[in-house]
This record gives C-alpha cells, structure tokens and sequence, in this order.
C-alpha cells in the first residue's frame, strides 16, 4: 500500500483499505487454521515430499516427508521402510500428496499400509479458475482436519 500511494498518491486511501482488509482476511484464516489444528498438535503430518514444513511448524505438527525436499526425487527403499516404521508407530491414517507432483509412491504407501491417501495443493498452480488462496486454503484445512483426526 505504501509504494503504491507513493507511485499513485491521489488512490491512497483505496490502496490503504485494501491492505487492512486484506491483512483482517488473512489474520482470520490464520486464526481459523489455529483454532482448527489446535487438537492436532503434535500430530505427524505425512507427505510425499518436505514441501509444507512452513505449514507444520506454525501449528505443531510434526512432518515427515516420505522423499526430501526435490519433490522429483524417488525415495530410497530404506527411506519407504523408515517412514512405514513412523506411520505405524504413531498411528498415522492418511499420507499427502500434492496436486502438481506424481501420486504414485504416496499411492502405493497408503495402500500397502492399508490407509488413505489425500491431496495439499501448495498453491503453485490453480486448478479451480474460480479458486483464490483463500479458498485453497480452506480446502487444505478440510483435508488436514479429516486426515490426522481433528475434524
């Protein structure tokens, strides 16, 4: 708001309400993500690749990534053993997967441990036209809400 009130002085007061409105959208959705997480913290959070430790940290879930963070890379078969050994042992129900990355390796996990499998859009690429980071976000807290059971 202020480099664009300094760019175009005479629309600063419009550049000034849209920041404020926009930092309010973005405190609720935070809130929102706090208040919906708070019965999981401490929870693993499972997922193809360390693309979400942003995500983790801020509201004390722990997460274990099944490769890196080179959502390209293929995990090595001792990694596959280390994180089925972390999936049973902390009872974890659900591995994520992103939107934009092969399913497969999460896929075939899930299946082989007998749990489910479920989508985080890191919001690289959206696929709904008529969606926005707010609605992705929303769809990401429903997923993670279901999946480690504190919906």
């Amino acid at each position: 708001a202020a480099e664009l009130s300094a760019i175009d002085p005479d629309n600063a007061d419009e550049y000034e309400a849209n920041a404020a409105a926009l930092t309010a959208d973005l405190d609720a959705l935070d809130a929102e993500y706090a208040d919906a997480l708070a019965a999981c913290a401490g929870a693993t959070l499972v997922t193809s690749h360390e693309a979400f430790g942003y995500l983790a940290e801020r509201y004390g879930l722990e997460q274990v990534g099944i490769s890196g963070i080179d959502p390209e890379a293929e995990p090595s078969p001792a990694r596959l053993k280390e994180v089925s050994s972390i999936i049973k042992d902390r009872g974890v129900t659900t591995i994520y997967f992103e939107t934009l990355v092969s399913p497969k390796v999460t896929e075939t996990l899930a299946s082989d441990l007998g749990i489910t499998s479920a989508v985080l859009d890191p919001i690289e690429s959206l696929s709904d036209p008529d969606g926005d980071y707010r609605s992705v976000m929303l769809t990401n807290l429903e997923a993670l809400q279901a999946g480690l059971g504190c919906a």
